[in-house]
């Protein structure tokens, strides 16, 4: 279904996954998660959208397979640079970009950097500024003593989301370290600091040249009022649609929807 591609980042490898093949007539799709999440999230969405364009999902530096970096530069800034050393690896002219929460933020922030690169962008459920700090951070534990246990975790957290999907993401969210010890696979930085509650990206939005379409889960605590001030002051603005039934994390509580939005996006004329 998926291939392992690693390149180098600003400051160590990157891994991302590949669906389908990269044609020259269609611009892939890159697609990143946020703060708690890692590529699988994208996995159902990325499968049905690779029939038709190569769809390759960021594991972003300090999650998933990609390297920790031993300064703990994880300032939004820094995700941007990654995500350039991606694209310049993969040695393509322009590229779509889909991101959640955090990534929708690194590719928003690419995005008005390199206009050029980007052909149509896609952000969901997150908002370009923040009331909490850095540290405000939700409690989450960093410790299992078993993949079901995760698995129970996230079902409680997405209770939406499909049962097979849902258990992909949580058993490839952790390591075994012991017989009875599972540990979340992230930077553990990430359990006390999420550095992305420093962004303002306001003026960014404004400067974006590209097509861009919006996602808002209905049960997100991502307030839908701001999203709606975002559609207003995007120069192109391709649509605000709210997901019922559905919190923050829509690639995984609602698969067939985030799919089938942004495969009517991506293909309009």
């Amino acid at each position: 279904m998926s291939q392992s591609i690693y390149v180098q980042g600003g400051t160590g490898l990157l891994h991302a996954r590949q669906y389908g093949a990269i044609r020259t007539a269609q611009v892939p799709l890159i697609v990143m998660h946020g703060v708690t999440g890692h590529a699988g999230l994208w996995h159902q969405v990325a499968c049905a959208l690779s029939q038709n364009r190569a769809v390759i999902a960021l594991d972003m530096r300090g999650h998933g397979l990609s390297d920790w970096c031993s300064q703990q530069d994880y300032a939004t800034s820094a995700h941007v640079q990654d995500l350039a050393c991606l694209l310049d690896a993969l040695g393509l002219p322009q590229y779509d970009l889909a991101g959640l929460s955090w990534g929708g933020l690194v590719g928003l922030e690419y995005a008005a950097r390199y206009p050029e690169r980007v052909r149509r962008l896609a952000v969901l459920d997150v908002e370009p500024s923040f009331l909490q700090g850095e540290r405000e951070v939700m409690p989450r534990p960093a410790n299992f003593p078993s993949r079901d246990a995760v698995l129970e975790y996230e079902r409680k957290a997405n209770p939406q989301a499909p049962q097979s999907l849902l258990q992909q993401f949580a058993y490839e969210s952790v390591n075994q370290v012991d017989q009875d010890l599972w540990q979340r696979r992230h930077d553990p930085y990430f359990l006390s600091r999420w550095p992305f509650r420093n962004d303002d990206v306001w003026a960014q939005l404004e400067e974006l040249r590209c097509p861009t379409l919006l996602l808002h889960g209905e049960c997100s605590f991502v307030r839908l009022a701001i999203m709606k001030e975002m559609q207003e002051r995007l120069r192109h603005p391709a649509g605000l649609h709210e997901l019922p039934d559905t919190g923050h994390l829509l690639p995984l509580e609602a698969p067939e929807l985030v799919a089938a939005y942004l495969e009517d996006f991506l293909t309009r004329n």
